[in-house]
């Protein structure tokens, strides 16, 4: 995979989490930008970023806008924008996509004054660099001197661990620290003799964050704090992220084996509450094949529902057959009913 590709998969990889349910989505975007949306009545809006097309810019375009509708007034709206590497023209890009943004949504006053709100803005760096700073900040100058500075907030993403994100109610991104062992196996794969101790610590470093992932995610969607769903987007997430390293890094089978094995031991436990559901359902019925039924039904659609997610982010039949014990015929028709 070239690095355009590469950094191309993170970056639908990283906009996929963001078709978590809306509750994850509150939780993250109240801690990352450190005001509080009202759960209960909030409504998470995915703005379309097409509208970023003035011919005078070039054709980049923001990452995520969202929007919050909590009907007490006018809908805030938030950009995000994920980083793999760093980038000198950053803060000019954010200047961009903020105007842009904000122009989309003027309006006129009372005094036919156009009124340009800039969303809330954050850039979420993915991967080490020494000349990544704690804000973006670019000082706009007009002609009668008077001056405004913009200034948008950094995350350095890579500087934390999966349970350190978790506990700042930031689960929702936990599968984007595995971004940032590409710059660490490019270095050392760079090497004229490759130190094979310090590669195979690196692996494990890869496989100790997936473990703390899968534990997570299971741990959080048993005490209620995520739902089945955001909980299968991010072990998606975290395959499809894996799956990247691993082709063109790691190539070790008994690696790979204990990512499915952890990944699958978290997906049974999807299957497993499907099956509860069934039964409870069959029981309701107060009829035997109704348990049955309800089993049955119970445990497909979970899988289902896991094999969905892995395929919209380009995962591999092989690791999708893996991790969810389908047959490659069951498999083909789950894709049949996608189109």
């Amino acid at each position: 995979m070239s690095k355009d590709n590469s950094r191309a998969a993170i970056d639908e990889t990283a906009k996929f989490l963001f078709d978590a349910p809306d509750h994850a989505i509150i939780d993250f975007i109240s801690r990352i930008f450190s005001i509080h949306i009202d759960k209960a009545t909030a409504e998470i809006i995915r703005v379309s970023s097409e509208y970023i097309s003035h011919p005078g810019f070039s054709r980049h375009l923001p990452d995520i806008v969202l929007s919050v509708h909590d009907k007490t007034g006018p809908d805030p709206l938030f950009h995000i924008e994920i980083q793999t590497e760093h980038d000198g023209m950053m803060d000019l890009r954010m200047v961009k996509y903020g105007y842009l943004i904000g122009a989309s949504r003027s309006q006129m006053d009372e005094d036919d004054t156009r009124i340009i709100s800039i969303p809330h803005q954050v850039v979420i760096y993915l991967e080490e660099h020494k000349r990544i700073r704690d804000e973006l900040k670019v000082k706009i100058i007009f002609p009668d001197e008077s001056d405004v500075d913009y200034i948008v907030p950094v995350f350095r993403l890579y500087a934390y661990s999966a349970y350190e994100l978790s506990e700042m109610d930031l689960y929702l991104v936990i599968p984007l620290i595995l971004v940032k062992y590409r710059k660490r196996f490019d270095i050392i794969c760079r090497r004229k003799n490759l130190n094979q101790e310090e590669f195979d610590a690196l692996v494990q470093d890869v496989l100790q964050d997936i473990e703390q992932i899968t534990t997570i995610t299971g741990t959080y969607e048993e005490n209620g704090v995520m739902d089945e769903k955001t909980k299968d987007i991010i072990l998606s997430a975290t395959i499809e992220l894996y799956t990247q390293l691993h082709q063109k890094y790691i190539r070790d089978r008994k690696s790979k084996e204990r990512v499915e094995n952890m990944i699958e031991s978290v997906t049974q436990k999807i299957s497993k509450k499907w099956h509860m559901i069934g039964i409870e359902e069959g029981i309701q019925k107060g009829i035997e094949k109704g348990i049955e039924k309800g089993k049955e039904e119970g445990i497909a659609e979970g899988v289902k529902i896991v094999a969905k997610n892995l395929l919209m982010i380009g995962t591999a039949d092989e690791v999708i057959l893996k991790a969810t014990g389908l047959t490659p015929d069951e498999l083909d028709t789950i894709k049949r009913e996608a189109l």
